[in-house]
């Protein structure tokens, strides 16, 4: 993919990203980055007792990889402008250590701004599982370029 501009979105427009495996690599590096070591993360036989009877992914891992996913779609490396906002986050269901992800992307909205060189996108995301299950989803919205004058 290329980067976009603001005019190159279409409300209705999809994208899909590779999928990606969690490995116990990627959540023993983000429990050791954020401090978020709990029992149900990092304690099989205590995580055998709960719920889910397994150890899962932390939600806001499962999150920043799906995020990952998207932008190595390549739409903005050059065109983005801003983090405006997300809206609606959801887990749906657990990802376990193992799972591989992939997400969908849809176009919900988009407008332009009082100034003429960027326009408001809206997005709406679902992490799905290697079997075709949800396990998150979200609304976010960014800020993107307008095609300048004469390209």
């Amino acid at each position: 993919m290329h980067s976009m501009y603001f005019e190159d979105f279409e409300v209705g427009g999809k994208f899909v990203t590779k999928g990606r495996t969690v490995t116990e690599a990627d959540v023993a590096s983000y429990l050791g980055l954020t401090g978020i070591y709990l029992p149900l993360f990092v304690d099989e036989e205590f995580a055998k007792e709960t719920v889910f009877g397994f150890r899962v992914v932390p939600g806001p891992l499962t999150f920043i990889i799906s995020l990952g996913l998207w932008i190595q779609l390549g739409l903005w490396d050059k065109t983005g402008m801003a983090f405006l906002g997300m809206d609606e986050l959801r887990t749906h269901a657990p990802v376990r250590h193992g799972d591989t992800l992939h997400c969908e992307i849809e176009v919900i909205g988009k407008r332009e701004t009082k100034k003429p060189d960027r326009g408001v996108i809206n997005t709406r995301h679902t992490t799905l599982n290697q079997k075709g299950e949800k396990v998150m989803s979200w609304l976010w919205t960014n800020m993107v370029q307008r095609r300048p004058q004469g390209e």
